[in-house]
């Protein structure tokens, strides 16, 4: 057997939770996917998979064995990456999930300075407000936008932190009256990001004694896209907590107004996400340094006023 590609299918079966759908990955038949971990396990003299109708799973050998083998085929994939780029900068295509307003409004122009500074390098971006399945879908990295990550198995790093405001515009407030705390919220209609961890809960710092403030609003339009709130607000359809980045523009206009600016809402973290087993290829760290570098250094040149 080809012991080297044994272990590559042994991998990403336990990826994929199929011989199938590994089988499409590795642009092989079912029938040699199997032939090659069959093989394996008579070499080894164990189960690693256990088959039945209906699932498969790892069997404690197998869970031992791939968190071996996954160390072993992630140093041979850099050591082949950084033997080819030897001379030449980082090359191949990098799969990226980014929420859809931030991927508009921030990481496009970064995307192509990212290209200008490394020719060999290509870019699949894709812009989608939901949460993206890294490994089952093929990405690369996964951008996301939160205030906390959920624990997972996959490799986390944050990038950066956003600022966020309280805003309506000056019709909704002239029609609706003032908001003087955020407890007053729940008298008012209120824009829902609806793909947030926990849709309409708020939580803001008591400018007084520093503690935590926590509201849950309510409205009539629930939303899955911030940009999609933006002229919903201009047209004094309600209030909404949103990036900063997502509304600067409509403030500095006046179609917009901050509010409660003294109690500070909590920020939102950039976390740049990839699997386990790729995080330390080459290009994937080329890509993700440099978006590191390039936003933080915005972030910095961009620094909120409120």
């Amino acid at each position: 057997m080809d012991r080297l590609r044994g272990l590559e299918c042994f991998r990403k079966i336990a990826e994929r939770g199929s011989f199938a759908a590994a089988a499409r990955d590795l642009n092989m038949s079912p029938g040699a996917i199997t032939k090659q971990i069959n093989a394996l396990e008579d070499m080894l003299g164990v189960q690693l998979i256990a088959r039945t109708t209906r699932r498969l799973s790892l069997t404690e050998a197998g869970e031992t064995y791939l968190s071996r083998v996954a160390t072993i085929l992630d140093d041979m994939d850099d050591a082949n990456e950084t033997v080819r780029d030897l001379g030449h900068g980082p090359r191949g295509c990098v799969r990226i999930a980014a929420p859809t307003s931030f991927g508009v409004l921030k990481l496009a122009p970064v995307i192509g300075r990212l290209l200008n500074a490394h020719p060999d390098l290509s870019v699949d971006l894709v812009l989608d407000d939901r949460f993206s399945d890294i490994i089952d879908e093929g990405f690369d990295i996964a951008l996301r936008v939160s205030e906390t990550l959920a624990d997972s198995s996959l490799m986390a790093r944050r990038i950066c932190s956003y600022s966020r405001v309280l805003v309506a515009s000056p019709a909704y407030l002239a029609k609706n009256g003032p908001v003087s705390t955020p407890h007053d919220l729940l008298a008012h209609d209120c824009i829902i990001f609806s793909s947030a961890q926990r849709t309409g809960l708020w939580h803001f710092t008591n400018p007084v004694d520093g503690d935590e403030l926590s509201v849950e609003v309510s409205g009539r339009y629930r939303v899955n896209s911030s940009l999609a709130m933006r002229d919903v607000l201009v047209e004094g359809s309600g209030i909404t907590l949103t990036p900063r980045l997502v509304v600067e523009d409509l403030i500095a206009r006046g179609d917009l107004v901050c509010l409660l600016a003294e109690y500070l809402p909590r920020c939102l973290n950039l976390f740049a996400l990839s699997a386990p087993h790729r995080h330390k290829l080459r290009k994937i760290r080329t890509v993700t340094d440099f978006l590191a570098n390039e936003l933080r250094m915005e972030n910095r040149d961009h620094a909120p006023n409120n």
